[in-house]
């Protein structure tokens, strides 16, 4: 198993661990609140880009405001959605669901944690920072972990109002290249 693997590998199984402390119902919130903030961040990229630029001028962030921006509107997102679930909990405890929550809950966690890493591997392959050659060819997990999300977001994406936020993107890089 090449090193690369196991730096892929470890978050996932920690997500897994976690998942099945959490049990099903929490993470199915959890991938919810997850989607949703990616799918927000996405949805007010240009918004958020747009006012990054004009409170701080163009010339100072036109080639990360998007990058800046989506994490601007990820991270309250998360926040919140987390604060939800975290209510929804207590009324959770009071339901017994048994192992098959824990086990399905660890499956869910780990796919989770997945997506989590393929979104930063993405979002830093577009900012030019990516792992070594040697290492990519080497690893067996790689090939699937790196294009799990943008695979999820473009399905998604498709049945969502406002179009392709994948192709939107490749539009807004070559905008901000000009």
């Amino acid at each position: 198993m090449a090193t690369l693997d196991l730096i892929l590998l470890v978050p996932i199984l920690i997500g897994a661990f976690q998942g099945y402390r959490k049990g099903l119902l929490i993470e199915i919130l959890g991938v919810i609140a997850f989607i949703a903030a990616v799918v927000l961040g996405f949805k007010f990229l240009s918004l958020g880009s747009s006012f990054l630029e004009s409170v701080l001028g163009k010339d100072t962030l036109h080639f990360i405001s998007p990058y800046l921006s989506f994490f601007i509107i990820f991270i309250p997102a998360i926040f919140l959605f987390r604060k939800v679930s975290a209510m929804l909990r207590k009324a959770v405890r009071l339901t017994f669901l048994g192992v098959l929550d824990g086990i399905l809950g660890a499956v869910l966690g780990g796919v989770t944690a997945m997506f989590g890493i393929s979104l930063l591997i993405w979002i830093a392959g577009k900012i030019g920072i990516t792992f070594p050659e040697t290492s990519i060819a080497q690893s067996q997990f790689y090939p699937y972990v790196s294009t799990f999300a943008p695979d999820i977001i473009s399905k998604i994406s498709d049945f969502l109002p406002g179009g392709n936020w994948l192709e939107y993107l490749k539009g807004l890089k070559e905008k901000i290249a000009d």
